[in-house]
């Protein structure tokens, strides 16, 4: 049974089909809350330095872009939705934000560029070291979607 999703989102087309895909996955399972979780990237080349930081503002606004994603996409009760904007690094900050929560099931939107729908490196660490079944959306396909 699935209590709880993880839909990470760039606000892509790709991540607009995962969060669809796991509207209906959340009625379908009937209590299975969604985290939409949007990660502000701070370049690892200033992780360890006093480099650029992510003003107030710009995280206001990434939020807002949260609350319009969720509001958009569903009529599920404020009680089952949350969600999360974080800022690093964003494989680190993904993996660690999946560790300290106990999640059911990851849904992850693959942008295709052209004719493929290549999985990305963040999406690729996500499957091999998150041990929580993941499932892949790409942006473009008549198959719908892939599991791992």
């Amino acid at each position: 049974m699935i209590s709880s999703i993880l839909i990470p989102t760039d606000f892509s087309p790709a991540s607009w089909q995962a969060a669809q895909l796991g509207v209906e996955l959340s009625r379908i399972y009937g209590d299975a809350t969604i985290s939409f979780l949007h990660i502000y990237p701070i370049s690892s080349k200033y992780a360890h330095k006093n480099g650029p930081k992510v003003n107030d503002s710009q995280l206001e606004e990434v939020k807002h872009r949260m609350n319009q994603l969720s509001h958009d996409i569903s009529d599920l009760s404020d009680d089952r939705i949350q969600n999360v904007v974080l800022s690093g690094n964003v494989e680190e900050t993904m993996m660690q934000f999946i560790k300290d929560h106990n999640f059911d099931l990851v849904i992850v939107g693959i942008n295709s560029n052209g004719h493929d729908n290549e999985i990305g490196s963040h999406t690729v660490r996500v499957i091999k070291e998150s041990g929580v079944p993941v499932m892949i959306v790409p942006n473009r396909t008549s198959h719908g979607a892939i599991a791992s």
